[in-house]
């Protein structure tokens, strides 16, 4: 009688398994508060975004977010159109930069994992621009952010990430970026751009061919980026904070490489 009862309870608990893990392959959870499941997605908390394109340089001091879901990107509707564009495109796995124009108005965007999002409404672009989203309201996930969640991640890439240093734990100061041309060709291994930070405390650089990169870095401590590129005019040197995101498009020789 004994034995039975152990087989009945371990069939139960095998039952209760099984119906667990269905319920959550289907999206539903389970006594779970919204605050423990933002700890499932994202580490990454930027306090800073920039946007350095040939003819438009922008800045953004992002809010923090108490739920702690982490960034999933930051994009721009066209007051105008109404169109979405991301800071990138990708056509035939080749990756371009979309062009924001100064004098343009946009609603910008910053959208977090869990789908809540902080909209800044009207936002006229001017060259050297820094747009304080600090005090903005962070508004609850609605059918507008379900939507804007279907489109990439910021940091989606388009080929393996090489690392320097394997096994690293990341900390809390990470930047992460692209590196694009303006020019009409894909980074190669002889043309992709070199990253160097002269910061203190570089734990760990990982790049991919496709201009994506990630710094981690052991405390808060300004960071100064160097980003080099055979066949581009200029060199760039930018003073960035040790957590931050950065889109950073190069202008080189040759045709225009946007869209």
């Amino acid at each position: 009688m004994e034995g039975k009862k152990k087989l009945y309870f371990k069939l139960i608990l095998v039952m209760m398994f099984i119906v667990t893990n269905s319920m959550i392959a289907k999206g539903t959870q389970i006594g779970v508060s919204e605050d423990t499941l933002s700890s499932y997605v994202g580490k990454w908390h930027p306090k800073m975004f920039y946007v350095v394109l040939p003819d438009l340089s922008l800045s953004f001091i992002l809010p923090y977010e108490p739920d702690q879901s982490g960034f999933y990107n930051l994009f721009f509707i066209s007051k105008e159109s109404g169109e979405i564009l991301l800071l990138d495109t990708i056509k035939d796995n080749r990756r371009y930069f979309n062009p924001l124009s100064s004098g343009n108005a946009y609603d910008v965007v910053l959208l977090y994992n869990n789908g809540k999002y902080v909209r800044h409404i009207d936002f006229i672009f001017e060259n050297s621009a820094e747009v304080d989203m600090s005090s903005q309201i962070i508004k609850p996930s609605d059918s507008d952010s379900e939507l804007w969640k279907t489109m990439r991640p910021f940091d989606e890439i388009l080929n393996a990430i090489d690392s320097d240093k394997e096994d690293v734990v990341e900390s809390n100061f990470i930047i992460k970026g692209y590196v694009l041309s303006d020019v009409g060709y894909l980074w190669t291994t002889d043309w992709e751009p070199n990253v160097k930070s002269s910061g203190a405390n570089v734990k760990r650089k990982t790049c991919s061919i496709d201009g994506y990169f990630e710094i981690d870095i052991e405390d808060d401590t300004e960071q100064t980026l160097g980003v080099t590129a055979a066949g581009h005019l200029l060199n760039k040197e930018i003073n960035i904070t040790a957590s931050c995101g950065l889109f950073l498009v190069m202008r080189g020789f040759g045709r225009a490489r946007r869209e």
